[in-house]
């Protein structure tokens, strides 16, 4: 029986064809950005052919996290650099790409050509935003959750001017367990997303609003605005004059929407995060012991 006899350099060029033109989108450009090669999945990823771009300044996307061609970045740079970058493609969608550029060097080791090898990661960037997105989004709702109203006081805590303040509101919906009990939860879910439309509204007045948990909402009121402001007194009465419309639960009865607020002022009522909220609550809790229904500053007197 005859042996087979492989010869290697055969099989490591159908190796380097198959990577080159299979696996990777590729472009080489010489030390100014000048195309002089590009393989055939990166032409019939682009639907171009070679002969339009070559010769032609290879215009990188921009970087991700900084606003400017890569090429001003790795002129110096002797390492192979990975970043994500993203482009429009010819109907004006935005394509993504995971991109390692590869510099070549001559026999004197000086830099002469940059190899860009990348891979379309369009459909991931797609489902990690889509999963970022959700993490601070609430499901139900559609505003944001416990997670980023909190980072969102906290920012506002940290970078607001001294000696400035803001003021934060927990709100409550009255009576809230009646409803699930009396109408299901169902309904109940009905309430809560009305009355988070009726809060999404106030961001017409630079309010954020989210959603804490259960039937508790946050509502962080514009920067600069403390307890006594005429203006944050508006929006209260206009976040008031919002719950009157009645919630359609069936089709013979409504309901109006009955909330309590308690309101706490940075940093008057809480220095950190924490005592900001418990200043909050507590006001709270002691408008619902009282029926609920109003508004209300915190005072530890």
């Amino acid at each position: 029986m005859s042996e087979l006899v492989i010869n290697n350099n055969i099989v490591n060029d159908l190796l380097i064809k198959q990577f080159t033109n299979y696996v990777f989108m590729m472009i080489v450009t010489d030390i100014k950005g000048n195309i002089i090669y590009a393989n055939k999945k990166y032409c019939q990823f682009n639907h171009i052919n070679f002969e339009s771009i070559k010769n032609k300044r290879y215009n990188l996307f921009y970087l991700v996290d900084e606003n400017q061609d890569v090429f001003s970045n790795i002129s110096d740079n002797k390492e192979v650099i990975r970043l994500e970058a993203k482009h429009p493609n010819k109907n004006k969608q935005e394509i993504w790409e995971d991109i390692n550029i590869v510099p070549i060097f001559d026999e004197n080791n000086l830099i002469s050509h940059y190899a860009f090898l990348s891979l379309d990661i369009t459909d991931k960037v797609k489902l990690r935003n889509d999963l970022l997105n959700k993490s601070y989004i609430d499901s139900l709702t559609g505003m944001a959750n416990r997670l980023s109203i909190i980072e969102k006081i906290e920012q506002e805590r940290l970078n607001i001017a001294t000696p400035s303040s803001f003021c934060l509101g927990i709100i409550d919906c009255d009576k809230f367990k009646t409803i699930n009990d009396q109408y299901g939860h169902a309904i109940g879910d009905h309430v809560l997303c009305e009355i988070a439309q009726r809060l999404l509204a106030l961001e017409r007045q630079q309010v954020y609003c989210g959603r804490l948990g259960g039937d508790e909402f946050a509502v962080l009121f514009p920067a600069g605005l403390r307890s006594c402001s005429l203006l944050l007194l508006e929006i209260i009465e206009s976040l008031w004059r919002g719950m009157e419309k009645p919630i359609k639960i069936n089709k013979e009865k409504t309901i109006v929407p009955s909330i309590s607020l308690g309101i706490a002022e940075y940093p008057k009522d809480g220095k950190t995060l924490s005592e900001l909220l418990k200043s909050a609550d507590k006001q709270l809790y002691a408008i619902k012991e009282k029926g609920g229904n109003k508004y209300g500053f915190y005072s530890e007197y």
